[in-house]
């Protein structure tokens, strides 16, 4: 059963730069190598296409994680906008019995300027 690690509205920076994560998820990724501070990280799109970023976390006290390298392809291909939802999770895969990672997206719905909610983003 998948398990949620992060979820967030994505803002400006998101869209135009980097997708800063919430720290508590750092501990549902994968370990980093020894002495570095970057890694790629695997993650499954709604689609099943497997996409590849480049994951970093900060040197020092505060290390937050940080989707660069491959963020921006994804945002441009899912058209992605400000506000709309993303959502991490974190899966045991039933064949290799190693975890994987998938990305759920949602675009918020208004109404007059309203949120009603999200609504799942639907790509082609």
């Amino acid at each position: 059963m998948p398990m949620e690690i992060s979820s967030k509205e994505l803002s400006k920076t998101d869209i135009e730069n980097r997708l800063s994560m919430e720290t508590r998820s750092l501990k549902h990724l994968p370990p980093f190598p020894a002495g570095q501070n970057f890694q790629d990280l695997y993650i499954e799109d709604e689609e099943e296409k497997v996409w590849r970023f480049r994951l970093i976390i900060r040197r020092g006290p505060y290390q937050k994680p940080v989707l660069s390298a491959g963020w921006r392809r994804f945002v441009k291909k899912k058209k992605l906008q400000k506000d709309f939802q993303v959502k991490f999770f974190k899966e045991r895969d039933e064949v290799t019995g190693e975890f994987k990672y998938k990305i759920k997206l949602k675009k918020p719905v208004f109404l007059f300027k309203t949120l009603l909610g999200y609504e799942p983003v639907r790509v082609g």
